[in-house]
């Protein structure tokens, strides 16, 4: 028996293994006839706790043992951490598959920007047609009824569903198949084995896997309850820099931008675009180095709480963009530059990975 809500096999003899349930509460939900969910998998849905195990750590190699199961793939890549949910190494392992792009969490992106302009750039980005690329909102149902018409025109109505952690993979199941089953959260690593879900009304039958895990994005350097709260649940804030003179903005504790200021009516100006618990903080250059490590974790948010400055290894870069250019700090959002060029000097941890791409919100989105 596995669980419905993360696919694991059904346990009552240990509480640190994946699938645990108190035999008595199996016993009585067996005879009452409701859902057999796992003791995590309950308090999750229910009370919105979370326990991380011990296991269920998945990599691309737990991927490659289910890609037999079927010729159509559903990618699910986050809008918000698009550079650090596509992954080229899974790409790679789809490609005798007929893959479909999911970009997940287009409510988060600010008003300014049309569908059509998203579809537009995440098609580019990918650099397949676009009716590979499909928007979606799991959380307010955007897109779903859509992109279930377009499933059902398939010929083979079988889809195995990939992703790595936190894209919303669960979420977006749940909303295609009209049904709760999946236990769906913020925290990383929720799905643990496969589950296949079969609606008999459309005739799909969808296969979730269990989200690959990273170790290059902001997140990664965050236990799960700081994850799930610096997750973004509305719309993503923007502060808006004009760099008249030198400046140093804290983009929380990790990431901090120096921009080389400029007098006068073309001093560069940019926009920093994340979730609304990321702290965003704007002050000069000398303060900012005497100040970062007493404000990382406490004023400086993430991490949630002081986790040591000197724990992580900075590295610094210099870069020059221009209008229409932005940097993605993958797991935790963009630095758009509306009015170059802009010369900033980038510091973060050497693990976490950045992309200097083509803006998503172009310069003259925002007022000035």
């Amino acid at each position: 028996m596995k669980c419905k809500g993360c696919g694991v096999e059904i346990q009552t003899f240990n509480d640190d293994v994946p699938g645990y349930i108190p035999a008595d509460v199996l016993e009585r939900r067996q005879k009452e006839g409701k859902e057999i969910l796992c003791q995590r998998c309950f308090h999750l849905k229910h009370y919105g706790k979370f326990k991380k195990e011990k296991k269920g750590v998945k990599s691309l190699d737990s991927l490659k043992k289910y890609l037999h199961l079927a010729k159509n793939v559903i990618y699910v890549i986050d809008i918000f951490d698009f550079d650090g949910t596509y992954r080229e190494e899974i790409v790679e392992l789809l490609k005798e598959h007929n893959v479909y792009y999911v970009i997940n969490k287009v409510d988060l992106v600010p008003k300014e920007v049309a569908p059509p302009e998203i579809k537009k750039w995440a098609r580019d980005r990918l650099k397949v047609q676009s009716t590979r690329v499909k928007l979606l909102s799991a959380k307010v149902g955007r897109g779903v009824s859509g992109f279930v018409k377009f499933l059902k025109s398939k010929k083979d109505r079988r889809f195995l569903v990939v992703g790595v952690t936190n894209v919303g993979k669960s979420s977006v199941l749940n909303a295609l198949t009209g049904e709760g089953q999946l236990t769906a959260s913020k925290y990383p690593g929720t799905t643990l084995e496969l589950v296949q879900l079969k609606n008999e009304d459309t005739g799909l039958t969808l296969i979730d896997t269990p989200g690959i895990f990273t170790n290059d994005r902001v997140t990664d350097l965050l236990d799960p309850w700081c994850q799930a709260k610096i997750m973004p649940q509305k719309k993503l804030t923007v502060t808006t820099i004009n760099a008249k003179k030198d400046r140093t903005v804290f983009f929380s504790s990790f990431v901090s931008i120096t921009v080389k200021g400029y007098k006068g009516r073309r001093s560069p100006i940019f926009h920093i675009l994340t979730s609304e618990n990321v702290v965003v903080h704007e002050t000069n250059p000398e303060k900012a180095e005497e100040r970062w490590s007493e404000w990382f974790g406490r004023f400086l948010v993430p991490p949630c709480g002081n986790s040591g400055f000197d724990n992580y290894k900075f590295e610094n870069h210099q870069l020059r963009l221009e209008a229409g250019q932005e940097i993605h700090i993958c797991g935790l959002g963009w630095v758009n530059v509306a009015r170059g060029p802009a010369e900033f000097t980038l510091k973060l941890p050497e693990s976490v990975k950045w992309v200097v791409r083509d803006a998503l919100i172009g310069p003259y989105k925002f007022k000035k």
